[in-house]
C-alpha cells in the first residue's frame, strides 16, 4: 500500500510552513517539491528596470538608432532523457536537488535556434560539477537541451527593438552594438540570478546548508573539445529563471534598457564589457583603450 504525504491546505502562507515541507504531490512534474526558507533571486531584481513608456519613440532614441544585427535571446531547459530518466536527469536533476527553477538563458545570431541547441548537446553544456566527496565529475543527461517558450504577461514598449518571437525574443541591435557585447551586458545585469554566482552568496550557502548539501555540488562547468585538447569553463548562463512567468517580462525589459542605454548614452559605448576568449586561442593585447579584456 502506498502512503501519501499530506500536503498543506490550499492558501497556507509559505512563511507559516516548516522548512522542508512538501508542497507538491509525490511524483509531480514540478521541480520545487518542498518549501525552504530562501528568497530566490530574480533576474535584474524583483521590479522591472525603469524605462519610460515613450523611450523608443523619443526624439533622442529615434535620432540615434540605426537598425543593426538581428539576434535572438533563447531560454533552454534540459530535462531527463526519456531513454534513461532514472539516471540521465540533466539540468532538471540539478533543479530537483536544489528545489529551484533553473534555465539556460543566452543569445545567438543563428536564425534556427535548433542549430545552437545541437551545439549545446554536443558539448553537453553544464554537465561537469564537483561530487559530494570533492572530486570533478560529469552528470548524465546534459545532451537533451530544448528551447522553451518565453511568455511574458505584458508587451514590449511601443516601437521597441525587442519582440516576443517563437521560443525566443527577437532583438534588433543598434548598429555598432555587437552580439557578444549585448550578450555580456545581458549577463552582467542578470548576474544576481546566475546559479554559479549565487552559490557564493550568503543566501546560497545558507540554503545549501539547510538542505544538507555543499554549494560545489550544484556548481556547473562545461568541457570544450579542440581536437586533442580541451578547456573547462564555468557554465555562467544558467539562471534562476521561469520563462512563463514575470521573469520573462523582466528579461524583455533588461534587453530594452541595454539597447536604449547604448543608443542614448555616449559614455556607455566607450565602456565595453565583452572580450576575446583566451580559450579560443586569443593571446594578444585586446583593445585596452576601450575596456576590452582577455579571459
Amino acid at each position: 500500500m502506498t502512503t501519501m504525504t499530506a500536503l498543506p491546505p490550499k492558501g497556507t502562507r509559505r512563511s507559516a510552513m516548516a522548512p522542508g515541507t512538501q508542497i507538491l504531490p509525490a511524483g509531480s512534474g514540478g521541480v520545487v517539491s518542498r518549501w525552504w526558507d530562501v528568497q530566490w533571486p530574480r533576474v535584474g531584481g524583483v521590479a522591472l528596470l525603469p524605462l519610460d513608456e515613450c523611450a523608443f519613440t523619443s526624439e533622442a532614441f529615434q535620432r540615434g538608432y540605426q537598425a543593426g544585427e538581428l539576434v535572438f535571446i533563447y531560454a533552454a531547459a534540459c530535462p531527463e532523457d526519456h531513454r534513461n530518466p532514472g539516471v540521465a536527469r540533466g539540468l532538471r536533476g540539478v533543479a530537483e536537488r536544489l528545489y529551484a527553477c533553473l534555465t539556460k538563458v543566452s543569445v545567438t545570431a543563428q536564425v534556427d535556434i535548433r542549430s545552437r541547441l545541437r551545439e549545446l548537446n554536443r558539448d553537453r553544456y553544464g554537465c561537469q560539477t564537483i561530487s559530494a566527496d570533492g572530486y570533478p565529475c560529469s552528470d548524465r543527461g546534459f545532451n537533451n537541451w530544448l528551447a522553451q517558450m518565453i511568455l511574458p504577461y505584458g508587451e514590449p514598449l511601443i516601437q521597441s527593438p525587442v519582440g516576443v518571437g517563437d521560443r525566443c525574443l527577437e532583438v534588433r541591435l543598434p548598429r555598432g552594438l555587437s552580439k557578444d557585447e549585448f550578450e555580456e551586458r545581458l549577463h552582467k545585469v542578470m548576474a544576481n540570478a546566475s546559479l554559479n554566482d549565487w552559490l557564493d552568496t550568503a543566501d546560497g550557502k545558507a540554503h545549501c546548508a539547510q538542505i544538507g548539501s555543499k554549494p560545489d555540488e550544484f556548481r556547473r562547468f562545461t568541457s570544450y573539445g579542440f581536437a586533442g585538447d580541451r578547456r573547462v569553463s564555468a557554465a555562467k548562463e544558467l539562471y534562476f529563471f521561469r520563462p512563463k512567468s514575470r521573469d520573462a517580462d523582466r528579461l524583455v525589459r533588461i534587453a530594452e534598457v541595454i539597447i536604449h542605454d547604448w543608443v542614448t548614452n555616449p559614455l556607455s559605448r566607450t565602456k565595453l564589457v565583452s572580450f576575446k576568449c583566451k580559450g579560443q586561442g586569443f593571446h594578444g593585447q585586446d583593445s585596452a583603450e576601450v575596456g576590452g579584456r582577455i579571459a
